[in-house]
């Protein structure tokens, strides 16, 4: 008898199966699938709106871009000519090289950049293990002081700076002037000082206070101290906070205008370079540094400019974007 009930059960079609489901379900049960079924409609809707819209924000600058590097700066004063170029060009981007001296420039930027970003993830490492590993007198002190390096802005702190590297040594024996020197940016990155140092502290300190404190136990055990326990235990482990912080130093160092511009008097980074991009044009392009030039016609070397200020930081994350993404997961800093 179960068997022959069980078949017209197992004929019905899907749809008529659910349609005697509802049938033997309260109201509220049959409501909540109503509203249930109009969520699972709209959201998708509203999620594909937000995430155009998104998008449009965050690509815009980078569309108009290139739209702009590579027309003719005749088509800027074309009021017919939008996103599509009428005349497609390359020499807005040679020009802009040129008066950029680019490659140089670059070379220049990624020995800074790069050099600072190694030497001040390893200082902030080192000191962010300090911060969450050992107890010291005045450690709330000084980690007051990491607070307040996230909170004062640079700009507060630049005049001393600079008097500082004018005047570089002991007084009444002997001063030396690092004014347009690497020092200036290498110095503060190696005392963990440099550009968004505090931030790192705080980030390598969360870090590993999440770490197991078994792992330097065993290493102890096995006769390392603590220094030695740092590079052969905990660095290893901390591999994702390394690369996280690396990028975000490399970011940050490479869009510097102010902290480069204040010990700098010669522009020898991307940065500055781009700032200075309308005076450099008039001198290598035209000859003549008095020259007036369109502000809509400016517009087309500037966002080449720009576009060839952020291409190396673009190629950089389309590489590296993987371990990126698993470095910010891991390292505790969304979630």
């Amino acid at each position: 008898m179960d068997d022959v009930k069980a078949v017209p059960e197992k004929s019905l079609s899907q749809r008529e199966r659910r349609r005697k489901q509802r049938e033997n379900m309260s109201a509220e049960e049959r409501a909540y699938l109503r509203r249930k079924s109009v969520k699972d409609r709209v959201w998708p809707f509203f999620r594909f709106v937000i995430l155009v819209g998104l998008s449009f924000v965050i690509l815009y600058p980078l569309i108009y871009m290139i739209s702009c590097a590579f027309r003719e700066r005749g088509d800027m004063s074309d009021p017919t000519v939008m996103w599509i170029p009428r005349h497609y060009t390359l020499d807005i981007i040679r020009e802009t090289i040129d008066a950029m001296d680019y490659w140089e420039t670059l070379k220049n930027t990624v020995l800074l950049n790069i050099g600072c970003s190694l030497v001040q993830v390893v200082a902030c490492a080192i000191t962010g293990y300090g911060f969450a590993r050992f107890k010291f007198k005045g450690k709330k002190l000084l980690f007051g002081i990491v607070i307040m390096m996230i909170l004062v802005p640079t700009q507060v702190i630049s005049l001393p700076l600079y008097t500082q590297f004018r005047y570089f040594g002991i007084k009444g024996l002997f001063s030396v002037n690092l004014i347009d020197s690497r020092l200036t940016m290498y110095l503060p990155a190696m005392t963990a000082n440099g550009i968004r140092a505090g931030l790192m502290i705080l980030i390598f300190r969360q870090f590993f206070k999440g770490l197991p404190r078994e792992l330097e136990d065993a290493a102890y055990i096995d006769g390392c101290g603590p220094f030695m326990t740092f590079v052969k235990v905990m660095a290893p482990n901390a591999a994702p906070a390394f690369l996280t912080v690396f990028l975000f130093s490399v970011v940050w160092y490479w869009n510097d205008y102010y902290v480069s511009n204040t010990f700098f008097t010669a522009p020898k980074t991307v940065a500055l370079m781009l700032t200075n991009l309308d005076s450099q044009l008039k001198i290598k392009l035209f000859n003549d540094p008095s020259v007036q030039i369109s502000l809509r016609e400016q517009i087309v070397w500037k966002e080449a400019g720009c576009l060839l200020s952020i291409a190396p930081v673009l190629l950089m994350y389309v590489f590296l974007q993987k371990h990126f993404t698993e470095g910010i997961e891991r390292s505790g800093i969304v979630g």
